[in-house]
């Protein structure tokens, strides 16, 4: 388990993240640029959403796919020295916890925070 400190804020690209089960069909809509900050990134679009999911946790036919896992896109807003507690790094982000608040998980984009 890692521990990061947060080097630069942000605020969460979305209100409503996407939210998907293992198993749950999308539409695949664009792939992000294997050249980009964010390679390994598909656009999806579920029965009642759409977001951006990591290519990993997706078995893709053609213009669909089949969910491997569930997953959930929520970000956290982050502020300069907050700590994000985290086990899972993914395609330039880190899954995690803030410390001290263990009840909720988000995603923090690895370019703004430091290992320590």
């Amino acid at each position: 388990m890692g521990k990061y400190r947060v080097i630069k804020s942000r605020k969460a690209d979305s209100e409503n993240p996407i939210i998907l089960y293992k198993g749950d069909q999308v539409i695949c809509r664009e792939e992000s640029s294997e050249d980009g900050d964010w390679a390994g990134w598909i656009y999806c679009k579920s029965k009642n959403n759409e977001g951006w999911v990591p290519k990993q946790i997706l078995s893709k036919n053609q213009d669909t796919a089949t969910l491997l896992e569930d997953y959930n896109a929520r970000e956290f807003d982050i502020e300069v020295d907050e700590i994000i507690i985290s086990n899972k790094i993914l395609n330039g982000w880190i899954w995690g916890i803030k410390k001290g608040d263990s009840d909720i998980k988000g995603w923090v984009p690895l370019n703004h925070v430091e290992e320590i």
